[in-house]
């Protein structure tokens, strides 16, 4: 049989091959002819088989990632993103699947079950030389150092020399794929210290560890959060931490690439919240598991504007008397909640990255504070002008009056929205939520109830 080629889609031609291989690829699948899928593909290296994975159907690429030799199946899964790598298993990978964590090194293998349902991946573990300290892992909770540390760290006695560990990590080679921490530890295996490369590289042969190792090693448990993890590591400027147990003992490391992993999945996990997404939500979520995540605040959502419905309904008899007032109402609503998505924004950016100088939190929200007032009162003066234009066209009740309820009221709404949403996510940090809620309903519902509401009482006292 004709092997087939993936090619790279950079033109029109490659790009028609490329569609025509995918429809061979589908009906091979569908027709459940694997010798003839296998024969096609089998000099393929692990970067074309993932792309032909990726634009498949999510049901006929698990069939098809089944069906590859375990060897090739590891290296597919080694070049595929964490996010993605859930959506190729089924139950009836099992067999195909504990085979490729077998393979896997210690924190590849972790990694991988993390990103699986942990009932699934409590199953896939079994086989694996270090089951025991993966399942310490799967049984940590998500945001804790646990999942987020180096299982496969280097770890060498006191009484060691020189000699002895190099030769080690001549032996281990093959295990270690990136050595950039090296830890002494006792008898017990408690930490006593960290190692510098290159003392160690001019260090003669027969000097123990315990006479150059450094004992100012920073150490966190395995349960702390990773983000106060990360915290932690820029407030000291440490890129090399050590994770224990419950009873002192070496678990893992985290360096600084974990501290990257730690940032990165943080923000993520903070932009959807800002959108008042859950955090766990994925492109591949089911229609129940969506109704499941995003409700909650939708309701939430609801429930804010069921109490700016309110606002407005005690105020039926302004608007029966003013119509007009109605056309403002969107206008204070969007202008509140921009104001104050944008003013909590940068609250909770400052607070995520540790760039804060507690210090100067009073002057920092006085500088919020005149901020927003100034942009209230370019966007109330804006309005106002528009105001007294469209007057010049359409009759307008007491245009004057109209123009400065308008200036006043978005003037107001927007300073308070503006410093209350500053405000808002420190005091979320404090009592140890997570201030990224603050950008999501939270923020834009209780300015669409108080902007609202200032606004009526502003009409209500100048324009009726």
């Amino acid at each position: 049989m004709q092997a087939l080629t993936w090619q790279d889609d950079t033109t029109a031609t490659a790009q028609s091959s490329n569609r025509a291989l995918l429809r061979q690829v589908d009906d091979w699948i569908v027709a459940g002819q694997r010798e003839s899928l296998l024969a096609a593909t089998e000099h393929w290296p692990a970067t074309d088989t993932l792309a032909v994975l990726t634009r498949l159907r999510p049901a006929r690429a698990r069939l098809m990632f089944d069906w590859l030799p375990d060897g090739l199946g590891l290296k597919v899964m080694a070049e595929l993103d964490p996010d993605l790598r859930s959506v190729l298993f089924d139950e009836a990978s099992l067999q195909t699947f504990t085979n490729i964590i077998a393979m896997m090194d210690v924190d590849e293998a972790a990694d991988t079950l993390l990103e699986l349902p942990r009932s699934f991946a409590a199953q896939l573990v079994t086989a694996h030389p270090k089951a025991e300290e993966i399942s310490a892992v799967l049984q940590a909770r998500n945001d804790s150092a646990a999942t987020v540390m180096r299982l496969g760290v280097l770890m060498a006695p006191a009484n060691w020399t020189v000699q002895k560990l190099t030769k080690d990590i001549r032996a281990r080679s093959q295990e270690l794929s990136k050595i950039d921490m090296m830890f002494v530890v006792d008898a017990e295996r408690r930490p006593l210290g960290f190692l510098r490369f290159r003392e160690v590289l001019s260090a003669a042969d027969d000097v123990l560890l315990k006479e150059i190792l450094h004992p100012e090693l920073l150490l966190v448990s395995a349960d702390w959060d990773r983000e106060d993890v990360l915290s932690m590591a820029r407030a000291k400027n440490i890129h090399s931490i050590g994770v224990v147990d419950g009873t002192g003992k070496l678990v893992g490391g985290i360096s600084a690439r974990e501290l990257g992993e730690i940032l990165r999945d943080e923000s993520e996990e903070d932009m959807l919240r800002m959108g008042s997404v859950s955090p766990e939500t994925t492109q591949f979520d089911t229609p129940l598991t969506i109704l499941r995540r995003r409700l909650p605040w939708l309701m939430g959502g609801l429930l804010g504007a069921g109490f700016a419905a309110g606002v407005i309904g005690s105020f039926e008899e302004a608007l029966a008397q003013a119509a007009v007032l109605a056309s403002f109402i969107p206008v204070v609503m969007a202008t509140a909640g921009n104001a104050g998505i944008q003013a909590s924004t940068v609250s909770v950016q400052s607070i995520t990255t540790g760039i804060n100088w507690r210090g100067d939190f009073s002057g920092r929200i006085l500088r919020e504070l005149f901020g927003a007032m100034l942009n209230g009162l370019c966007i109330g003066a804006i309005t106002a002008i528009m105001v007294m234009l469209v007057s010049l066209i359409v009759d307008l009740h007491q245009p004057v009056f109209l123009a400065l309820t308008a200036l006043i009221a978005l003037t107001c709404v927007t300073t308070i929205a503006g410093t209350v949403g500053s405000i808002i996510p420190f005091v979320l940090k404090s009592l140890k939520l997570d201030p990224a809620v603050a950008t999501g309903i939270f923020i834009t519902t209780t300015n669409d109830v108080f902007g609202v509401l200032i606004f009526f009482v502003v009409a209500s006292a100048l324009y009726l």
